[in-house]
């Protein structure tokens, strides 16, 4: 991680936390896959407000959308270039993927074994110290480069 980015100057207890919460959920959530985390980190009704969806709502939505993307790719990490408060009551993480993919044992592709770098962008709006909104991109072109169609 090259660092957690504040402001300079005078800044409320809450924005420290909602940083280190958004850090913890990458850790914990995606690099380990240990979803005790999303408790602390989401409310249960969060929504993901991308063009593309990433998760589907709530926090079951945000846990079956990383269950899916480690049993494709069960060695996925999350490396964090940054994550910093971008708002009022908004955190942005920037994350670089890597993972190789295995897909399903039942019928392995010509993917199978690839290994895929690529780079997501995050938004998550705060109510207090737990995430409420999600707005995403993934470079899924960099995704299809090492995968192929129809990612």
């Amino acid at each position: 991680m090259t660092g957690v980015l504040l402001p300079r100057g005078r800044f409320d207890t809450s924005a420290v936390e909602q940083v280190e919460i958004a850090v913890a959920f990458v850790k914990e959530a995606i690099n380990e896959g240990d979803f005790a985390i999303l408790d602390d980190f989401a409310h249960p009704d969060i929504r993901d407000l991308s063009d593309v969806r990433i998760f589907g709502d709530g926090i079951n939505g945000l846990r079956l959308s990383i269950v899916a993307a480690r049993r494709l790719m069960p060695d996925i990490y999350a490396r964090i270039v940054a994550a910093r408060r971008s708002g009022a009551d908004t955190v942005e993480t920037r994350l670089e993927f890597t993972g190789t993919y295995r897909g399903s044992n039942l019928a392995p592709t010509g993917r199978h074994g690839r290994q895929a770098r690529w780079r997501q962008h995050h938004l998550w709006s705060f109510r207090g110290v737990k995430a409420c909104a999600h707005l995403g991109w993934i470079d899924r072109a960099a995704v299809r480069a090492a995968l192929g169609s129809p990612y």
